[in-house]
């Protein structure tokens, strides 16, 4: 082994810097033995997404080897090479492919080589992965150059667009022999209706002799970003990606040019549909000829902090809102966000949000000071409509997005900007009642937004400490407690410990903020959730549409008064709530999920099943809509499906304490009809001396499809009086049938939300 060279080569890699290559930190050694460190990278690996959401449409797939083919134009100009190009090593995040371990091939290549004449072979190794490995590698060639990497993009490419590398065989040998000696069969074969330019460009990477393959990297992102014009792809052209010979692929690729496809066409059609109902509800932009409508992507980091891309996608959101007080159309960052996370460029974006415009930009802020570049972009050909560079002392933030506000809404619709600011969009009253002076108090509430928005528990107790400091650092900050109300108001729909007392929190909080200032939204939104959740919910109306009254553009508010009416059975009108929140941030996963719990409250479980099956092939991860998804199936009949989709959750998740998930498996596992587990499950539950059951109206209903009758309706009775909030939140839905039916659970149920 040898350190010298190890060290080297791990220099020479940690001068990559550019965005799509994840960084080395540092290199050293320890006894011995060399190490290097690396960032961590929220997001998860293309493997990952490769194994959760099958269904990929050509738009994804090229954004991401778009960003991979950047990164490696990058490193081979600076001569590195990767030389492990592969799905494990491909990170996406933010909205973006990411490469990691580039150069960490070479470098342990160059510390296991004994001598200077030695070569890979001869040190015993080949470095790669069987199933991307170029022949070259293969055949032991120490003179590896960047055209590896191009047939290993090559073999990531067939695997994204075909469903599974160009060679799979029954162990790594025959695989690497596949690689020196066969040819792949032709991806426009396996795919007839993919756009025959980008077929071509992926076979020409896997050819066998280097000098056949494209010259270098920026060739092959010339002839990608070709790929997807309107002349190359037909914009609806629906193609199913099924098994055409050897092993099933993967799933179903939908061809559609500029478009989410199965993904997202269908909820956003059904979206656009029910809009033209919701009061109030704002034209899209195919129906707006003045064009006054814009979307706002999160601001870049150009910073060196990680954790300042909290600041440009929170800046992102505050930009949203002074936006749509000067009348112009505005669609938040969360929705254009996702659409991005998927491969969409701004032009896509633009489209599915049915914008005329979209703003982009970057953020960097250091020593007091901060620098936004902005962008107004075209939807029709992105061309840039207007741009502008601000250089501010960090204290007048808000002044900056205020006048980035007006300036674009004087763009799109001239006298909007003039009616903005009398109207209160921008002007200095504004921001000295309701923002803060402390730049830092500033940042720690744009994190916690982010992280309010994701909805899960780890997520909800990060952003209520953030939000605790930030109190204790600038106590005057109004829409800081507003926001630290939202996020105790909601943490006992996933944080199960002293539910109560987080809404006694909540509400001080709120009180807090109005005191402040008695024109936040947030606050009174967030004292109608918790009102709703104790089952007061006139007092719920009356803190929603106040909310409402202040602020016509808040989602979050909208999508809340929407479940509350259909606990109440006035499905109807919860649809149209609930639509004019997607009316705002259409691409949103949790207003989604609003959506799939109100056809659950209907018994449309179809409908809710596929409206959940889109959010999650959106995100993965996002748990709320596994969770409407599981409940679905179980009013569809098919319990074993919705036993796996909790049981994948529950994994994911501590033993203790519990949560509704652990709730829901051990309802899913009675309506399955295995006992034996439910009684498991809810064994793992038991706590304390007395083995006593946590307060969940979901365990009371499993105890009581297994006949253990005494013991649900004592569970029953503690989560209604501790106000578990699933259970004012599910009280008409089918889970509540077996317990309704019963004289003394219809009694108990009958309190829940007449309080």
């Amino acid at each position: 082994m040898s350190l010298e060279r190890f060290s080297r080569e791990i220099q020479l890699a940690a001068s990559l810097q550019q965005a799509n290559i994840v960084p080395l930190l540092a290199a050293g050694s320890a006894d011995g033995v060399p190490y290097f460190t690396m960032p961590f990278v929220p997001g998860e690996s293309l493997r990952t997404r490769l194994r959760t959401v099958p269904d990929l449409t050509v738009p994804e797939c090229v954004g991401i080897l778009r960003d991979v083919a950047r990164a490696l134009s990058y490193a081979h100009a600076r001569g590195v090479v990767h030389r492990d190009i592969k799905p494990d090593n491909v990170l996406l995040s933010h909205g973006a492919a990411v490469v990691t371990d580039f150069g960490i091939a070479k470098a342990v290549s160059a510390a296991r080589t004994q001598g200077a004449g030695a070569t890979l072979t001869q040190a015993g190794t080949s470095i790669g992965t069987p199933s991307y490995m170029a022949p070259e590698q293969i055949a032991g060639d120490g003179d590896v150059g960047p055209r590896a990497d191009l047939y290993s993009w090559g073999c990531l490419a067939y695997e994204l667009l075909a469903g599974e590398p160009p060679f799979v065989r029954e162990n790594a040998q025959r695989t690497m022999a596949a690689h020196l000696a066969e040819a792949p069969r032709a991806l426009g074969e396996r795919q007839p209706a993919l756009p025959p330019p980008l077929a071509r460009l992926v076979m020409r990477c896997l050819e066998k002799d280097q000098q056949a393959r494209p010259t270098d990297a920026d060739a092959v992102l010339r002839e990608l970003d070709a790929v997807l014009t309107p002349s190359s792809v037909p914009p609806e052209s629906p193609v199913r990606r099924g098994a055409t010979g050897g092993r099933a692929t993967r799933g179903r690729l939908v061809l559609a040019a500029l478009s989410l496809g199965v993904v997202g066409l269908t909820a956003w059609l059904s979206v656009r549909e029910r809009t033209g109902t919701a009061r109030g509800t704002a034209r899209p932009a195919a129906e707006d000829p003045a064009g006054r409508s814009v979307a706002v992507l999160p601001l870049t980091n150009l910073g060196g902090e990680k954790s300042d891309d909290y600041f440009g996608i929170g800046l992102a959101e505050e930009m949203t809102r002074a936006l749509a007080k000067t009348g112009v159309r505005v669609i938040g960052r969360t929705s254009a966000a996702s659409l991005l996370a998927k491969g969409l460029d701004e032009r896509a974006v633009a489209r599915e949000l049915g914008v005329s415009s979209m703003l982009t930009g970057t953020v960097q802020r250091a020593a007091g000071q901060i620098r936004i570049n902005v962008s107004l972009l075209a939807a029709s050909d992105g061309a840039v409509q207007w741009t502008e560079k601000y250089d501010r002392p960090i204290a007048n933030i808000f002044a900056v997005q205020d006048e980035i506000a007006l300036a674009v809404a004087g763009k799109l619709g001239g006298a909007l900007a003039e009616a903005g600011a009398t109207a209160g969009g921008g002007t200095g009253e504004r921001s000295a009642r309701m923002e803060t002076a402390d730049p830092e108090a500033y940042a720690q509430f744009l994190q916690a937004q982010v992280l309010f928005n994701r909805r899960s528990a780890e997520s909800l107790t990060q952003a209520i400490a953030i939000l605790e400091a930030m109190a204790k650092r600038n106590p005057a900050f109004a829409r800081g407690h507003a926001l630290l109300a939202m996020a105790y108001a909601i943490s006992g729909n996933y944080i199960l410990n002293d539910t109560d007392a987080r809404y006694a929190k909540a509400m001080m909080a709120a009180q807090r903020a109005i005191a402040m200032d008695a024109t936040i939204a947030e606050a009174y939104a967030a004292i109608g959730w918790v009102r709703g959740a104790q089952g007061r919910l006139g007092e719920a109306d009356r803190a929603l549409e106040r909310a409402l009254a202040l602020d016509s553009t808040l989602a979050t508010a909208w999508g809340w008064q929407g479940l509350h009416l259909s606990w109440r059975g006035r499905i109807a009108e919860g649809h149209r709530y609930v639509a004019r929140a997607q009316a705002l941030e259409p691409a949103s996963l949790v207003v989604r999920t609003w959506d799939a719990q109100i056809h659950l409250y209907d018994r449309k479980h179809a409908a809710a099943d596929s409206v959940a099956s889109i959010v999650v092939r959106l995100d993965s991860t996002f748990a709320p809509a596994w969770m409407a998804k599981a409940e679905a199936l179980l009013g569809l009949g098919r319990t074993r499906e919705a036993v796996a989709i909790m049981q994948r959750r529950v994994a994911l998740l501590p033993a203790l304490p519990a949560t509704e998930y652990h709730g829901m498996l051990a309802y899913a596992l009675a309506r399955a009809g295995d006992t034996t587990a439910v009684r498991a499950t809810l064994d793992r539950l038991r706590q304390g001396r007395t083995r006593a059951l946590p307060p969940l109206g979901s365990i009371a209903v499993a105890l009581l499809e297994i006949g253990e009758r005494a013991e649900a309706l004592e569970v029953m009775q503690r989560a209604i009086a501790l106000h578990d909030p699933w259970t004012a939140g599910f009280i008409g839905n089918a889970r509540y049938d077996r317990m309704r039916k019963d004289s003394q659970g219809a009694v108990l149920l009958a309190t829940v939300l007449t309080r």
